[in-house]
This record gives C-alpha cells, sequence and structure tokens, in this order.
C-alpha cells in the first residue's frame, strides 16, 4: 500500500510539472504579430505585420461582396478595438443569416414557413397528450384540427389583406383574388416556369386572424361534436402560444416584426448612436445572443430609416410567449383552476404582450376611423383583454364546479381510470 501511495504521488507531481511547464512555455522572443483580413471562406484578403509595444498601421480593407441574399454588416472586430490587438489575429466578415432553409426540387423553403409548421406540429403533439387527461376523444381532436388550421392560415391572410389592401389591389378581380390567395404575379396556377412558382405563396399573416378564426372553428366543432367548449378552448390556448413562440423565429430569418432602430434618431434624422453602440447595447446590455444581433443589422428600407441594428422584437415576444406557456401547464394542473382559466389567461396575457410590442415595432398594421389612426394589433389586443376578464368572471358565476381538480393530473389530486374519464365524457 506504501508502494502504491508513494507510485501516486510520484505520478501526481509528474503531471503537474509538465502541465505547469507548458503553460509557462510562451515564446517571449517574439517582437511581430500578423492582423490578417480574410473572406467569407477564409482567403485571405490583406495582412498587416505589426510590431509589438508600437502602433500598428492597419487599413480596413472595402466591404466585402454580399453573398445571395445574405449581405455584410460588419468585421469581426471593430476598428475601436485594433489598437487593443497584440497578437495574431484573424478578422472575418459578418453576414446575415440566409432565410432560405433547403431546396427541395428548386423550390426553396423558408425557415418562415418552416418555423411555422413546427409550432403547428408541436401544439398537435401536446393537445393529443392532454385530452387523454381532459376526456377527450384524439379522434375528436385531430379531425378538428385537420380542417381548423387551414381555415385559420386563411383567415390570418384575410386578416392582413384588409389592412394592407392596396398590395392586392389588381387591374381586375381575377388578378386581385390571386394575389390574395398568394399568386404575386396575379395569375393562377402559372407554373410554367420556375420565377412563376418562386412567385407563389402566403407573403403576409396576422396572427390575431388566425386566433379568431380559429375560435369560430372550435366553437362549431365542439357543438357538432358535443365536446366542452372551454376545455377544447383551454388546449387551443396552450397550443397557440407555444406555436407563437415558434413561428416569431420565422420573422427573425426574414427580419421582419422587428423594433426601431437602436437608441432611436436625432431632431436632424441621424442616428443617436453609431452602428458600434448599438450593436453593444444589443450584445452587452441586453444580453441578447450575438447570432442574433449579428442578423439584426438591416439595411434601409420600407420600413428601416437608415442602416443599423433594429431591436428583435420578435425575441422579445417570443422569449415573454415561452414564459407565459410555462404558466399556463402550472395553471392546468391547479384544483381550483377552472375549465377556460388557460384561455382567459392567454387572451389577457398575450393581449397585454402585444400592445407592449406593438408600442415599439415599425411595421404596425393600421386603420383610420374618424381621422384617427390606429394600430390594429392593439385595438384588438384590448379587446382581447376585455374578453378574456369576463371569460374568467363567467366560468367562476357559471361553472363553478368545473375545475382542474375533477380530472387525474393535478397537483394532489387522486389518481383516476383514464378509460374511464373518456367513457363519461363520450
Amino acid at each position: 500500500m506504501k508502494k502504491a501511495i508513494k507510485f501516486g504521488t510520484i505520478l501526481i507531481v509528474a503531471v503537474l510539472a509538465i502541465f505547469l511547464t507548458g503553460c509557462q512555455n510562451t515564446d517571449d522572443s517574439q517582437t511581430t504579430y500578423t492582423v490578417t483580413f480574410v473572406d467569407y471562406y477564409g482567403n485571405e484578403i490583406t495582412s498587416f505585420t505589426c510590431d509589438k509595444g508600437e502602433v500598428c498601421p492597419i487599413v480596413t480593407p472595402d466591404d466585402p461582396l454580399d453573398i445571395g441574399d445574405r449581405y455584410f454588416t460588419r468585421w469581426s472586430v471593430w476598428e475601436s478595438e485594433y489598437a487593443d490587438i497584440n497578437s495574431d489575429t484573424t478578422i472575418k466578415p459578418i453576414y446575415t443569416l440566409d432565410n432560405v432553409a433547403f431546396t427541395v426540387f428548386t423550390r426553396e423553403v423558408m425557415f418562415y414557413s418552416l418555423f411555422i409548421l413546427t409550432g403547428i406540429v408541436v401544439a398537435l403533439l401536446m393537445g393529443l397528450r392532454e385530452c387523454k387527461r381532459l376526456g377527450i376523444k384524439q379522434d375528436d381532436l385531430i379531425d378538428g384540427f385537420l380542417w381548423t388550421v387551414p381555415v385559420a392560415i386563411i383567415g390570418a391572410r384575410l386578416w392582413y389583406v384588409v389592412f394592407e389592401w392596396d398590395q392586392f389591389v389588381g387591374d381586375t378581380f381575377s388578378e386581385t383574388m390571386a394575389m390574395i390567395f398568394g399568386f404575386h404575379n396575379g395569375v393562377w396556377f402559372d407554373f410554367h416556369t420556375y420565377g412563376d412558382y418562386q412567385n407563389f405563396g402566403f407573403a403576409g399573416l396576422a396572427i390575431h386572424g388566425a386566433l379568431f378564426t380559429a375560435i369560430l372553428c372550435v366553437i362549431i366543432h365542439t357543438k357538432v361534436r358535443k365536446m366542452d367548449l372551454m376545455k377544447v378552448l383551454d388546449m387551443m390556448a396552450v397550443g397557440f402560444i407555444i406555436a407563437q413562440a415558434f413561428g416569431r423565429w420565422g420573422n427573425f430569418f426574414n427580419q421582419e416584426a422587428h423594433g426601431g432602430l437602436v437608441g432611436g434618431l436625432l431632431a436632424n434624422g441621424d442616428p443617436a448612436l453609431t452602428v458600434e453602440q448599438q450593436y453593444n447595447y444589443l450584445r452587452y446590455t441586453l444580453h441578447i445572443p450575438e447570432f442574433i444581433v449579428n442578423n439584426m443589422y438591416i439595411e434601409q428600407g420600407l420600413h428601416e430609416v437608415v442602416d443599423g441594428y433594429y431591436h428583435p422584437t420578435f425575441f422579445y415576444e417570443s422569449t415573454i410567449n415561452l414564459v407565459g406557456f410555462a404558466i399556463m401547464l402550472v395553471l392546468r394542473r391547479l384544483k381550483k383552476a377552472h375549465f377556460g382559466d388557460l384561455f382567459a389567461f392567454y387572451l389577457v396575457w398575450y393581449g397585454a404582450l402585444r400592445i407592449f410590442i406593438e408600442m415599439m415595432r415599425t411595421d404596425p398594421l393600421e386603420f383610420e376611423l374618424f381621422g384617427i389612426t390606429f394600430k390594429s394589433a392593439i385595438v384588438t389586443s384590448s379587446i382581447m383583454i376585455l374578453i378574456g376578464i369576463l371569460i374568467s368572471v363567467y366560468t367562476r358565476i357559471k361553472r363553478k364546479d368545473k375545475t382542474y381538480g375533477t380530472i387525474p393530473g393535478c397537483f394532489g389530486c387522486p389518481k383516476q381510470d383514464q378509460n374511464q374519464i373518456v367513457t363519461e365524457n363520450a
């Protein structure tokens, strides 16, 4: 045993000696270092050999070319940081992200549609799991889902069209209808060329249209199938909020649904902060992940006053939706929570959240009434909050005994036979 201890001690000392020696093995004799600018593919553009202890004459090269729809935003090291460089450094170009997820038979599949689809699938899977506990038949849920989703998408489209009507007015009725239903060139089913095929898609959806259409579909479906409306609305609310959390990431890749310029504008129209200060505010003050900040550099356009970094309101909304989702998962496990409370909570939570977000966004849907311009989402969200409060009051007056404490799975509730519950609710 003593020999083993001695051997182990010697071995540990030897390893530490090698490690410490390696840590101290630095080349103090090096008197120069190299700063290299490379392109997106790692090819050298230019380089500078600098003497340690002296100011290095680094000259930033011309901006590199854009790559497809991705455009150059900045170099990985800001000019203000050049003076702090004292070792070999490679400076790379930073580009925005590609909004194309992949291509199928020459058809580009956008991240926008991919994230919306992901949110819908996640909502369905959660509903299928929860419906067993609520005593709802899975077949009833799936049947309702299969026709509610496409109708809700059409509702989202039509809601957007109503408030952006000028974009869809064609020379003829047929052309107008074609553009409304996704044929951007105003021609129905003209897929003879690649260009025509690429011009098809629903560019422009409004979540409030999808919500109200889905509610109408649920009311009809539960009436026909003799299901508890409030139970189904609760399931829909949980699915909606998680689907919205996913869907907003599609807006991120499209660089849309964003807020105003970070720091705002001065009275003369110039940005209040430099581009570097805008970046630092998002990255180090708000601690937003770097890949998000990089894609929030947006060039001047329809809703962008100048080139610069814009607030990622999509990220704020998605994050707060996830918080609301977590709260709803807890609520549906509470004994005293009434059926309908989750739906009421969703209306109030998302309504308040959307009002907050709309105050920052630069591309809101608007309408004019009595000479006053209103933001559609703020008006609609205010109505949602009021309806949510009324539903909460209604469930406590008219449905006092309809609580989550009557079904298994809540905190402290006794377990019951799921098959029995399904039979009782059939």
